[in-house]
């Protein structure tokens, strides 16, 4: 049989997944059996000489010594990569060519190769679309983990040089089929916001803030009232996430969509207005607004459609979940899973499943939210979103936990903390939180701290639920110990 395609993620940090076949382990027992295969996913032609590997590897050791460790890490790397592979028996993946070592190029594919070429075919004649695309591919960081190693360090560069490329294209206002070249400033504002897009699913929200603004002043120096609201409405989601409800919806109020503005701009203004409502606890008000949204998504008919649908759905069911009206969460999100598949928006994907997750852990049905919840995980690392992937891992920690496994929601809850560390704030909450809820009943008083850092992170992020996560994880803590032995 041919053996199921392995995919290596490098953005957003390693990952390896196939396409079917026997699940991946998610650590790996040697870390230098993982800089073998970031090496080589790196390398020209996925190909390098074992004294290359050596020598980063084991830089100080003895030739004897860095064969042994080579020769354990490629044991490792073979059975990580295909956990029922035989003794003795050949990887599909990996192979020794002489004294190179290669990934396969028939059954391994990495995400750095695929993401610079459609930098290269939208450079050499896309339009708009292609050069957004492309833009896309490339969010997330490459290998943060390994941030200041050398051997990472051309190829960053080389992808550094496509985002500037690309952005530079975009900002040339290039069309498609060949059409001529908007307004200077305008095209650059627009730059802008993709780029603060990709700031804001970083975690960056005071550069996105930053960005955004300068994007909206250029709208309104050329008077465009419509893209002004699109601007407003991308500003009032980032400062409800950094600095509270009531800075958002001055300006949403500021710049509320014209008689005649069309509907996919209509769908963005009500959207960001209910996001911001739910963060600040009035999700009534926010329900209301995502089905303004969902009207307008559905009435709408350029290429935002299927992203303004799923987000509006999925916020209803945020809401609808956090009213209590648990009955009837799950429907909108269910419906959102298309819509959000059709967009290609990885991230948009992530940000469904999590609240499918989530409605399935309200339900009850853990097993079920497990699943959702690894999938949003994945897709949440693939698309380079660290504040996200740390919220995933948090929530599968409490998961873990409710289902008495004790040692994975250790691992994922350590792993969220040290993730959401640099971001502080809501992030941060939610993954104190969980790690508070997982050491409580042997260390309480480490949880005891955890949680009143947790508090303060909470508090500084303004973040309604953040907030009630923190009292709530209190509140169990109390009652474990006021409980009968």
């Amino acid at each position: 049989m041919h053996p199921p395609l392995l995919r290596i993620r490098l953005l957003g940090g390693f990952r390896t997944v196939r396409e079917g076949g026997a699940p991946l382990v998610e650590r790996w027992s040697r870390p230098s059996a993982r800089t073998l295969v970031k090496l080589l996913a790196l390398a020209p032609d996925h190909a390098l000489h074992r004294e290359q590997i050596m020598a980063v590897c084991w830089p100080h050791a003895e030739l004897r010594a860095a064969l042994g460790s080579l020769r354990v890490a490629l044991h490792t790397v073979r059975h990580a990569l295909e956990p029922e592979l035989p003794p003795r028996g050949a990887s599909a993946y990996l192979t020794g060519d002489g004294d190179l070592l290669r990934l396969v190029p028939d059954t391994v594919r990495v995400d750095t190769d695929e993401a610079e070429a459609l930098a290269r075919r939208a450079l050499s004649g896309g339009g708009r679309r292609e050069l957004a695309h492309a833009l896309e591919a490339l969010t997330g960081e490459l290998l943060p983990e390994d941030r200041h190693a050398p051997w990472a360090e051309p190829a960053r560069r080389r992808l550094a040089r496509h985002r500037t490329d690309l952005r530079r294209a975009l900002a040339d206002g290039r069309r498609p089929h060949g059409g001529g070249a908007a307004r200077p400033e305008a095209d650059a504002a627009r730059v802008r916001l993709d780029w603060a897009l990709h700031l804001d699913r970083s975690g960056r929200y005071e550069e996105a803030v930053t960005v955004v603004r300068e994007a909206l002043c250029s709208y309104e120096r050329a008077g465009l009232r419509d893209a002004c609201t699109l601007a407003a409405a991308r500003l009032a989601e980032v400062l409800g996430r950094s600095r509270g409800a009531d800075a958002a919806l001055a300006v949403l109020g500021a710049h509320p969509p014209a008689p005649a503005a069309p509907d996919d701009i209509r769908a963005a203004h009500h959207m960001a207005r209910s996001a911001v409502l739910s963060y600040s606890g009035r999700y009534e008000e926010g329900l209301a607004d995502a089905r303004a949204a969902e009207r307008c998504a559905a009435a709408a008919r350029g290429p935002d459609r299927p992203v303004l649908l799923a987000r509006s759905l999925a916020q209803q069911t945020v809401c609808l979940g956090l009213s209590g009206l648990a009955d009837e969460a799950a429907g909108p999100a269910e419906s959102a899973l298309a819509p959000a598949a059709e967009s290609g928006d990885r991230a948009l994907l992530a940000t469904v499943l999590s609240v499918l997750r989530e409605t399935e852990r309200r339900a009850g049905r853990h097993a079920e939210a497990l699943a959702y919840g690894r999938r949003a995980l994945a897709l949440a690392e693939q698309a380079g979103r660290p504040t996200a992937t740390a919220f995933e891992r948090a929530n599968l920690a409490e998961l873990h936990l409710l289902l008495g496994e004790r040692a994975d929601a250790e691992r994922l809850a350590l792993a969220s903390a040290e993730l959401a560390e640099p971001f502080g704030g809501t992030a941060l909450a939610f993954a104190l939180t969980a790690l508070a809820r997982v050491r409580g009943g042997a260390a309480p008083k480490e949880a005891a701290r955890l949680l009143e850092r947790a508090g303060r992170c909470a508090k500084d992020g303004g973040h309604l639920q953040a907030i009630d996560e923190v009292r709530l994880a209190w509140a169990e803590m109390v009652a474990t110990r006021r409980a009968p032995p």
